[in-house]
C-alpha cells in the first residue's frame, strides 16, 4: 500500500507540527459540532410545529393530544409497532424505558457504592483493632506442624 509509506506518526513529527496538526483538528471538531448542533435545533423545531396534515391533526385533538410533528409522528410509530414492526416497537421501548431505567439504575449504583465503602470500613477496623494478627496465623501453623509431625512418629 503505497499511501501507508507516507504516513508519519505524530510522535516523529516536530512539536511545530503537533501544534498545527492539533489546531486543525480542534477547528475542525468545533464545526461539526456547531454543525450537530444547528442540525438538532432544527429538527426540535420542525417537531414542535403543527402538523401541515388536517386529518392527522383532528386525529391527534380528537385524542386529546396537542396537534404537533411529534406528536404525529410518536402517533405513526406507535401505528407501526402494532401492526407488527419490530424495529418500531424498540424504539418505542428504548424511549420509554430510558429516563426510568437510568435514574434508577443511578440510584442503585449509588447504593452498592456506600454498601461497599461501610463494608471496607468495618473490615479495616476490625483489622486495626487485632494488632498481632500475622503471630496469631503463624502460631496456629506451627501448632499445625506439629500435631502433623508427631502423627508421622
Amino acid at each position: 500500500m503505497a499511501n501507508e509509506q507516507n504516513l508519519k506518526p505524530i510522535t516523529e513529527r516536530s512539536k511545530k507540527e503537533q501544534r498545527e496538526i492539533q489546531r486543525r483538528g480542534g477547528i475542525a471538531s468545533g464545526k461539526a459540532r456547531r454543525k450537530k448542533a444547528d442540525l438538532k435545533k432544527a429538527f426540535n423545531t420542525i417537531l414542535k410545529a403543527d402538523v401541515a396534515n388536517e386529518n392527522i391533526s383532528k386525529q391527534l385533538e380528537a385524542l386529546g393530544f396537542e396537534a404537533t410533528n411529534e406528536m404525529a409522528l410518536a402517533m405513526v410509530m406507535m401505528q407501526k409497532a402494532m401492526k407488527g414492526n419490530v424495529k418500531a416497537f424498540e424504539q418505542i421501548a428504548r424511549l420509554v424505558a430510558i429516563d426510568t431505567k437510568d435514574s434508577l439504575d443511578r440510584k442503585e449504583q449509588r447504593e452498592r457504592i456506600v454498601s461497599i465503602q461501610l463494608g471496607n470500613e468495618k473490615l479495616k477496623s476490625q483489622i486495626g483493632k487485632e494488632e498481632g494478627q500475622d503471630e496469631k496465623i503463624a502460631g496456629f501453623l506451627d501448632i499445625i506442624k506439629g500435631a502433623v509431625s508427631d502423627g508421622l512418629e
